[in-house]
């Protein structure tokens, strides 16, 4: 079996295994103010490009990335000791920023969801790393996904990466259940020998197997159940 089509199996035992959670259900409605500042954002000034970084230094678009951006409520408080109030604000400025494209999308909403889910972070991952996937999927079926050196086969493999990296070694908390963690020590082999395979894929001319500078991955993905 190809190692690509192994990850993807265990991802289907993940799903089984972790909780029922979507960004519908945990984030809030865009209020009226919201989708006017959404509809006026801009994109941020310099948008990361993704890097085979596999630690907490990664960063993509405007908001893939742990403390990226860099948005605090002016009290510089943690979301889980504001008040509902400063959270919304604190929201309110997200939505200032144009996501880079749609896995940006999906990183802002995981954003949004730990500030307003204060408390809730493993429910706002699990979600984070259901959209992630379903991206993945929906590249995985276009023809040119298939193809090494796409565009798409670039953005799937990015979305690939950061939901398997993101249940490697950022959710692995101290806290973490014994079933989560033994996914985790599954997956972590799974992820490199994949990489392997994803390198043997690329031409000489390729630097990497991630999107190029301003080549971004734009793809429709059905809403999260």
């Amino acid at each position: 079996m190809h190692f690509s089509s192994l990850v993807l199996s265990l991802s289907i035992l993940t799903g089984t295994l972790f909780a029922e959670d979507s960004f519908e259900a945990l984030n809030p409605p865009m209020s009226e103010r919201e989708k006017v500042l959404a509809q006026k954002a801009n994109l941020c000034q310099n948008p990361a490009e993704a890097e085979e970084k596999f630690d907490k230094t990664f960063r993509y678009g405007c908001f893939c990335g742990e403390n990226y951006p860099d948005i605090k409520d002016p009290s510089l408080k943690p979301p889980e000791y504001l008040t509902y109030t400063q959270r919304k604000k604190l929201i309110e400025k997200y939505y200032t920023i144009r996501p880079y494209d749609t896995i940006d999308a999906v990183c802002r909403k995981h954003d949004i969801c730990y500030i307003y889910n204060a408390g809730e972070e493993q429910a706002c991952d699990d979600a984070f790393y259901k959209e992630l996937r379903k991206i993945y999927d929906a590249y995985d079926k276009t023809k040119e996904g298939a193809k090494p050196g796409t565009k798409a086969w670039r953005c799937k493999i990015l979305a690939s990466d950061m939901s398997a990296i993101f249940k490697t070694i950022f959710t692995a908390k101290e806290d973490i259940s014994a079933s989560r963690f033994a996914i985790f020590s599954l997956m972590t082999p799974f992820t490199i020998a994949n990489k392997i395979v994803q390198k043997s894929a690329l031409s000489m001319s390729d630097r990497s197997g991630y999107p190029l500078p301003f080549e971004k991955c734009d793809i429709e993905i059905k809403n999260a159940k």
